[in-house]
């Protein structure tokens, strides 16, 4: 039965050819009979019939062959030469079908048909920008085809051509009717305008394509995500949180907890992070460990540490790799300021330690052991200071803070010559110079304690090409000129401290004793606005006093 059918279909296409070289007989036997009058316009009626009925019944090799054979005798038939160029764009010839597109348009510019499939084959071709120029010329004649429309603006972004591409997106949200169609493009125009940082646009069609899906989980998504991005975190929480009244799959389920516990997070609002975390420990698929060692950390960011570091000890018995979650607890320990504790855990990590981890540990052993001894400095234990430097060294003997806080002890004990031997080896192993400008200005305030006022200048001087707008150098400027009665360039360092830091109380002052001579108006606007900061400023209570009684 399979093999009749194929000789009836075999058959069928061979009579067709027939037919068709017989018509062409015909016309070609009544040319040389008749006038050429008579030859054009029995074979034009005939082509054209035949050509039409065979491109509706998809016959378009039989179309490419007849057609092409009429227009060797007849090549100024329009109607036929267009049916020869649909049909080759129909067999995917599109050279050909280009070909034929270009001879009909040299004589007839103004045929948008035409043009419309020549553009369609450069498409095929992808030849973009030859496409986008045939398709702009038909868009001026038919800028209500959605269609062309819809090609056009998808032409204008596959080329980055943004702005054109977002106002023909526009316009074709104009000539559509159907929500589907709508919401798709609006989320493209949504995908647009945040490309081009147009925001408030992003907005608008994010929300117009929740207008017709409310509940559209990815649109919520880039709704939330655009919120973030422009830092409008109520809104983005009011979103995840109407997410929560609709969203029941695991895995958007958490990417809604997890974008709302960070929000809290940044908003500093913990115990709504850990309300929220532990109802994410609900949802399937949720990496328990990993949220229960967050809820850990908010927990120690609400010092409450009693609960934080019981759950880092938790987690600590449940991990085979308890490497990380160890330096957590660690941390919590030094957080809450119980420094042997958190010893004693970077200590047993380095027993069971990869050479990685160790080198790791020794630095962070190295790192404790320094906040141990500036919190024993501040209390004026000294001489626990310096034990617990030594410790450091141990661990990480170029750490440039060691070689600080030996100095600041120093300073403590008057001993600045030592200090400024330590700073010097401070600066040396700084070699990011991240903390360069700290150490610059203990070693100037060290010189000058000694008097040596050429190193003092020098050290501020090394301070400010490094920041050259960091109030306290500034300062620290303005207070040498002043020892040196350099008065214009004190005043001027003291203003441009304020200038960078107007809150600087020190450098408010000194300006406004520098004031009390030349500017005494000036003078009490600074002395007032000392004590609306701080109250009990003694010297510039007294100073105010001064002038006030000195007025009369």
């Amino acid at each position: 039965m399979a093999n009749f059918n194929i000789i009836l279909i075999v058959a069928a296409s061979v009579l067709a050819l027939v037919a068709v070289y017989v018509l062409y007989s015909i016309m070609m036997f009544q040319g040389n009979k008749n006038s050429m009058g008579s030859e054009l316009q029995l074979s034009t009626k005939n082509i054209l019939e035949q050509v039409e009925v065979l491109f509706e019944k998809g016959e378009y090799a039989l179309v490419i062959l007849l057609a092409s054979k009429y227009l060797d005798r007849v090549p100024n038939h329009r109607e036929v030469r267009q049916f020869l160029a649909q049909a080759y764009y129909k067999d995917k010839k599109y050279n050909n079908a280009i070909k034929q597109c270009i001879i009909i348009l040299k004589k007839n510019s103004g045929d948008v048909n035409t043009r419309k499939l020549l553009a369609d084959c450069y498409l095929k071709k992808e030849y973009l920008a030859k496409a986008l120029k045939e398709y702009e010329t038909v868009f001026e004649y038919r800028s209500n085809d959605i269609e062309v429309v819809r090609t056009l603006a998808e032409l204008y972004r596959n080329t980055e051509q943004l702005y054109s591409s977002i106002s023909v997106y526009n316009i074709l949200v104009g000539l559509l009717e159907q929500n589907d169609e709508m919401a798709e493009v609006q989320r493209i125009l949504a995908e647009l305008n945040e490309e081009a940082h147009d925001y408030p646009a992003a907005f608008e069609a994010y929300k117009s394509r929740l207008s017709i899906y409310p509940t559209d989980v990815m649109t919520n998504q880039k709704l939330v995500e655009l919120y973030i991005k422009i830092k409008n975190y109520p809104k983005a929480i009011e979103t995840l949180l109407y997410m929560l009244t609709f969203v029941t799959e695991p895995k958007p389920l958490l990417w809604v907890y997890d974008k709302l516990i960070e929000l809290y997070v940044e908003t500093e609002e913990y115990e709504k992070a850990i309300d929220y975390s532990n109802k994410m420990l609900e949802v399937q698929g949720v990496d328990t460990f990993r949220v229960k060692n967050n809820i850990a950390s908010y927990y120690i960011n609400l010092k409450n540490f009693d609960t934080g570091i019981s759950i880092f000890e938790e987690l600590v018995m449940l991990s085979q790799n308890n490497y990380d979650v160890t330096l957590e607890l660690a941390n919590a320990y030094i957080v809450r300021k119980d420094y042997q504790k958190a010893l004693d855990k970077y200590l047993a990590l380095l027993d069971k330690a990869t050479q990685k981890e160790a080198k790791n540990v020794h630095l962070l052993i190295c790192e404790l052991y320094i906040i141990w001894a500036a919190e024993l400095s501040e209390a004026n234990k000294i001489a626990e200071s310096f034990t617990k430097l030594e410790s450091a060294i141990e661990y990480n003997a170029i750490n440039p803070e060691i070689y600080y806080y030996k100095a600041m002890n120093n300073m403590k004990t008057a001993n600045y010559s030592t200090a400024i031997e330590l700073l010097q080896i401070a600066l040396e192993y700084d070699k990011s110079k991240s903390e360069h400008v700290k150490y610059y200005l203990t070693v100037s305030e060290a010189h000058h304690n000694l008097g040596n006022f050429f190193e003092e200048k020098k050290a501020l001087n090394d301070l400010l090409k490094i920041d050259p707008k960091n109030p306290m150098g500034l300062y620290k400027t303005g207070l040498m000129y002043a020892s040196q009665h350099n008065i214009k360039n004190a005043e001027e360092s003291f203003k441009q401290a304020l200038q960078y830091d107007p809150e600087l109380i020190p450098a408010k002052y000194n300006l406004a004793l520098i004031y009390e001579s030349n500017n005494r108006d000036r003078a009490k606007e600074l002395l007032i606005e000392i004590l609306e900061q701080e109250p009990n400023h003694l010297e510039a209570k007294n100073a105010l006093t001064n002038i006030n009684s000195s007025d009369y």
